[in-house]
């Protein structure tokens, strides 16, 4: 657990200027929280320039997770900020040498990072609001899924892997035609020296044949994206939407991957076959996969989701 506990307007020295912790939205004004959101790997915060007023997340990691392995994904995204999806590669890593008397003063603060915050909604936020997914239509899935295709095409192109794709770490854009990824801090670097603590992937999006490197792998995205993708292109039928439970945050439960035949499985094929055969081929790839490796890749991906909608 972090001992770091800010409040709501403390400010925050980096480097010359300062930073102001904003208040969550959701409580009174007479019972103020400070605005975070706590993950597996650490804890969130809205800040706020105090000069500019711009705001930005800061993700403090829990301490299990305080690794120099950041440092070295903050300098590698620094060279593929360009690539689309990426605009969180816009970051900077708090370390001991260029900020000693911050981290002297806030030990947890150490490998912190702070990035620009993005307003959005989340694919999983979508699948749990039912007004929202109610108007999830055909075309908003061919724009979704050609984005995060593309996205995940150019990471792979570069021997590059989120390591954890899942409905909760893409936010969507507008119209449904841009995605960004979230939670970068695990990113696979090719050449570098894996972390101590190596992405196993989330629930619902974790293949059955993980090795000692988990997704910490050029090809790590490969099963996880599948069923991010599948989700995106087939969550507009309302058969789909109907065999799935309510607060469910990933299509399939974790021990449905791979193995069950279910309705839903049913259904969800059903569904891309509507759209194009060969977009249920490579979905069955990847679920009959004995290794990550045996999944499509997403050049693969992207292509045929391109042909799907011409």
């Amino acid at each position: 657990m972090s001992t770091f506990q800010p409040y709501v307007d403390m400010l925050l020295p980096i480097g010359s200027a300062f930073y102001r912790f904003l208040p969550h939205p959701y409580f009174p004004d007479d019972a103020q929280e400070v605005f975070a959101m706590e993950g597996g790997e650490g804890f969130v915060y809205k800040i706020q320039h105090t000069g500019h007023k711009t705001c930005y997340a800061l993700k403090v990691l829990k301490p299990g997770y305080h690794d120099p392995y950041v440092v070295k994904v903050t300098q590698c995204l620094a060279q593929h900020a360009a690539i689309p999806g990426l605009f969180l590669a816009q970051r900077s890593c708090l370390t001991r040498e260029q900020h000693p008397e911050l981290i002297k003063r806030f030990p947890d603060l150490e490998y912190a990072t702070i990035c620009p915050w993005i307003e959005g909604r989340t694919w999983a936020g979508l699948m749990l609001d039912p007004h929202a997914s109610a108007q999830y239509t055909l075309e908003h899935a061919r724009s979704l899924a050609t984005a995060l295709a593309y996205v995940l095409w150019n990471l792979e192109a570069q021997s590059l892997a989120h390591t954890d794709i899942s409905g909760g770490n893409v936010i969507l854009g507008p119209n449904f035609t841009q995605v960004q990824l979230i939670d970068l801090e695990a990113l696979y670097l090719p050449g570098v020296k894996l972390p101590r603590k190596r992405s196993q992937g989330s629930p619902g999006y974790q293949h059955s044949a993980l090795d000692e490197r988990g997704q910490c792998r050029p090809d790590g995205d490969r099963f996880a994206g599948a069923m991010l993708l599948t989700e995106m292109l087939t969550w507009w039928h309302p058969a789909v939407r109907a065999r799935t439970p309510d607060e469910a945050e990933s299509l399939f439960a974790p021990q449905e991957l791979q193995r069950q035949e279910t309705p839903r499985w049913h259904s969800v094929r059903n569904a891309l076959l509507h759209i194009n055969p060969a977009l249920l081929t490579l979905f069955d790839q990847a679920w009959g996969s004995a290794r990550l490796e045996d999944c499509p890749d997403f050049a693969t991906w992207s292509m045929t989701l391109v042909s799907s909608f011409l």
